[in-house]
């Protein structure tokens, strides 16, 4: 009986070695078989840049526009208040003439 017993060892024994060597050769491939997420910028032809570069000059130039837009308005409101402060100046200088000079008749013919 001895000898079945030895055999029954000796193959318990070389199924936990089978069974370790297969662990560690599952281990070591999911360690080597790694997925790497590799990005490429997309490829831009002449034409699409081009449209980019002109873009971005119109978008530069509109802002330009309002700004100058702006500056316009503001000089605009600063030259109507200075014409109404000189339209009352006037009004009151006629209104002092009106005053100072006497009324005259009308010339008859």
């Amino acid at each position: 009986m001895k000898p079945s017993f030895l055999s029954t060892k000796t193959l318990f024994f070389l199924l936990i070695l089978l069974g370790i060597l297969g662990l560690l050769s599952f281990a070591a491939v999911s360690e080597k078989s790694r997925e790497y997420d590799i990005t490429v910028p997309e490829y831009k032809s002449d034409t699409v840049r081009m449209i980019e570069a002109y873009e971005r000059l119109s978008d530069q130039y509109l802002t330009l526009v309002q700004r100058h837009l702006l500056g316009m308005d503001s000089t605009d409101q600063a030259i109507l208040r200075k014409l109404e402060s000189l339209e009352k100046k006037l009004d009151e200088v006629s209104q002092k003439i009106d005053r100072l000079t006497p009324a005259v008749p009308a010339q008859q013919p």
